[in-house]
């Protein structure tokens, strides 16, 4: 069932007290829109800088090369999902390789990451994948999504948090954990990170909801939602600006 956000502000029905003031309802945002989750975790979309970026991110992907892609992938996808939960992966993660080879086995980076999953050769060979002149495990679906279901899992065991784990497939463990430590934070969406592994979850959650709800990517990238969210802050400004001045009023008569 789909609620929505609404404004309260108190309304005079008499000259008396503030006791005697009701709730008044502007219903702004459908919460429908806000309900985007990523492995089960709510993003926080009420924030209006978090609703920009994904709004910015959803735009991104909103164009006949990704529409493409996804229609040429599907069938992979279809292979990865049961591999990642043996592993006790969440089925979200299943868009990784989207964002990180466009899922292709031909996929390599100018450090040396290659395959579906993007794996350095030395963590492909850690997780048990084969990476020589003749042969090149993280070409093969199959095999490198195993790999990856183990990573993962072994990143959720030190994290404790999904979003958390997808920062770290980005920048690495080390590097989450010492921002983690430093910032004394453990929400993905209140750290400082770069802006790249700052991006990364919107990626993430763009590729997931364009394959799962067009409509309301759509939507959100319409442009309306973050208006109608910024719409929705002034209007909570102004009735807590106008609920002090009521205490106030009513602290003086008392």
């Amino acid at each position: 069932m789909a609620f929505s956000i609404a404004i309260w502000g108190k309304t005079p029905t008499s000259e008396v007290g503030v006791e005697k003031k009701e709730l008044k309802e502007a219903t702004i945002i459908n919460s429908d829109l806000l309900a985007i989750d990523f492995c089960g975790e709510a993003i926080p979309l009420s924030e209006l800088r978090i609703a920009e970026r994904y709004q910015n991110t959803i735009r991104n992907y909103d164009n006949p090369t990704f529409r493409k892609l996804m229609t040429k992938t599907k069938k992979r996808i279809k292979i990865i999902e049961p591999i990642l939960k043996k592993y006790g992966v969440p089925a979200d993660f299943k868009y990784l390789p989207l964002i990180e080879s466009a899922m292709s086995d031909e996929a390599t980076s100018h450090r040396g990451a290659g395959g579906y999953w993007q794996f350095m050769p030395s963590t492909a060979k850690s997780l048990g994948l084969v990476v020589n002149e003749t042969r090149d495990d993280r070409k093969h679906l199959v095999k490198s999504t195993h790999a990856a279901g183990k990573y993962l899992r072994e990143l959720h065991r030190q994290l404790g948090s999904w979003t958390l784990v997808a920062a770290a497939y980005n920048a690495g463990p080390t590097h989450i954990q010492n921002r983690m430590d430093s910032q004394n934070k453990d929400d993905y969406f209140k750290l400082r990170l770069n802006s790249e592994t700052t991006r990364y979850i919107y990626k993430l959650l763009a590729v997931k909801e364009w394959f799962s709800n067009p409509e309301r990517s759509r939507e959100w990238g319409s442009g309306d939602v973050v208006d109608r969210l910024a719409d929705f802050k002034v209007e909570q400004k102004k009735a807590a600006a106008l609920l002090a001045k009521q205490l106030v009023r009513a602290s003086t008569d008392s």
